[in-house]
């Protein structure tokens, strides 16, 4: 097989290039078998994308490909994903620039994932099987980011990290002859008494020792009591995790520290039975049992749009708003709401919205069901609001669009193809980001394009140096400073920057 694959890649040679290589373990330079690999053509390249599995040698090839310049990309579960020429895991990939007939040799090397492992004990050091253990982010309120359970001897590893700072907690456990409360690493039930553990690239941080402080744990039951057919979906928010389960009516949770919850429940529409749903919010302080949760239709949310003339928008058919939920355990998952005229039914508590990004039309101004405004005055990002009975948004929507062009260069004014352009809406008063960071790639002429812009402030940088910059990495880069007007689109050229 081997043979034949490199009898392939010849004969290819002779009309086209080639891009081929192989994939290894980096720290033992076995190969990889079986590794997904991606070829993306840069804007401008005629190329396919494409993809490819290695062998059993770990070998790929991308063959037939017009002259151009391709980025390759490499997964495997178990290990970081992968560019070529990347410099380090923060990095970006660089593009790979191929002329006709010509043959390129990758050799691409996958790091493993951070990983933390230890041993869970009660309070004479013997390892408790079975009890649960989380990673959370070093972060005020934290977020839990994977989980693990022990062996039969106490033993866990949590795995999957990125390289970073953590917190490690165990979760609420009821055995036997008592319980455990959550308790993070070094014995405390406190955020800020918590010791943090370093989580570092093809390394297992070993040794973290986590002893479960002994407490009640409690129960909570009840009904669901609605009037829609179908199945009810019961949600249990607490700051570590979401537990769904879905039932005709009953619901059981066992084993619950004590703290603040929120309890979610949900009925989707079935023919002309409306949907229902519930937020009970609650301080667990005793067994909750027998309780009643009375369903009720959907609270509506009206949402009104207009135009920066003060025009009426009447069909939202063409309007997508996107919403995400924001409870204990931070923002949930991203969902689109489905309209009904101008209104969407929600459950009570709070949301983030957002219109999604269009090149039609952009927000520009943004008011809540209590008159809220974004802090920064930026109506284009996520918005944070309280829902209750008969809330009503309000969207003021530009259908003219800003952008950003230019020219990315290197070196004595060279244009620099395929890399990196990072745009970053930026107040400049508060020195925050204040929407998601939006990304893109030069064209074979080095050129690139920001379309679908609201009004505002912007920073715009290039580097291969960062897949994903951060603020503080973007303020070491002497970003330009663009100020967008509605409808007008800027030309605002760049050096690729690069770390000295």
């Amino acid at each position: 097989m081997r043979h034949l694959l490199v009898l392939l890649v010849a004969a290819g040679a002779i009309h086209s290039a080639i891009i081929k290589g192989s994939v290894a373990e980096n720290q033992t330079g076995k190969a990889l078998a079986r590794t997904l690999v991606t070829l993306q053509p840069l804007p401008g390249t005629p190329g396919p994308s494409g993809s490819v599995r290695t062998d059993t040698y770990g070998m790929f090839a991308f063959l037939d490909l017009p002259a151009g310049g391709y980025l390759v990309h490499a997964a495997r579960r178990g290990f970081m994903p992968a560019e070529s020429g990347q410099k380090n895991w923060r990095a970006a990939g660089q593009p790979i620039m191929v002329e006709k007939e010509q043959s390129i040799v990758l050799n691409i090397r996958l790091t493993r994932y951070s990983s933390v492992s230890g041993v869970i004990v009660d309070e004479n050091d013997v390892g408790l099987p079975a009890h649960e253990v989380v990673a959370m982010t070093n972060t005020r309120p934290p977020r839990m980011v994977a989980k693990a359970q022990a062996d039969d001897r106490g033993m866990y590893r949590i795995s999957g990290l990125e390289p970073g700072n953590y917190l490690v907690r165990t979760i609420g456990r009821t055995y036997e002859d008592g319980g455990y409360l959550p308790t993070f690493y070094r014995e405390t039930m406190r955020t800020e008494e918590a010791v943090s553990v370093d989580a570092v690239l093809d390394t297992e941080s070993t040794n973290v020792k986590v002893r479960p402080l002994p407490g009640r744990l409690f129960n909570i039951s009840g009904q669901v009591i609605h009037s829609s057919p179908g199945p009810v979906t019961v949600t249990l928010v607490s700051d570590v995790e979401r537990e769904i389960v879905t039932t005709n009516g009953n619901f059981q949770f066992f084993a619950k520290a004590p703290g603040p919850y929120e309890l979610l429940c949900e009925i989707q529409a079935n023919g002309s039975a409306p949907a229902q749903g519930a937020y009970v919010p609650m301080a667990l302080e005793r067994d909750m049992t027998g309780m009643r949760v009375l369903l009720l239709p959907m609270t509506a949310v009206g949402f009104g749009f207009q135009t920066t003339q003060g025009a009426r928008f009447t069909d939202t058919s063409g309007i997508k708003m996107l919403a995400r939920r924001v409870d204990l355990a931070g923002e949930g998952e991203t969902e689109t709401l489905k309209f009904s005229g101008t209104s969407a039914s929600v459950l009570p508590g709070r949301w983030q919205f957002m219109l999604e990004p269009s090149p039609a039309y952009v927000a520009t101004d943004f008011r809540g069901p209590r008159g809220e405004r974004p802090e920064v005055n930026r109506a284009d990002g996520w918005n944070e609001v309280t829902i209750n009975k008969n809330s009503f948004i309000g969207y003021t929507l530009s259908t003219r669009p800003a952008g950003i062009t230019g020219s990315v260069t290197v070196g004595a004014n060279d244009p620099a193809p395929g890399v990196p352009v990072y745009l970053e809406a930026y107040d400049e008063v508060t020195r925050k980001r204040v929407l998601e960071l939006r990304s893109t790639r030069t064209d074979l002429r080095g050129k690139y394009s920001f379309q679908g812009l609201a009004p505002g402030s912007y920073r715009v940088v290039s580097t291969f140096e960062y897949r994903s910059p951060a603020t503080g990495d973007i303020d070491t880069m002497r970003p330009k400073v663009v100020t967008l007007e509605e409808g007008r689109e800027q030309q605002q050229d760049l050096e690729l920057w690069i770390m000295r």
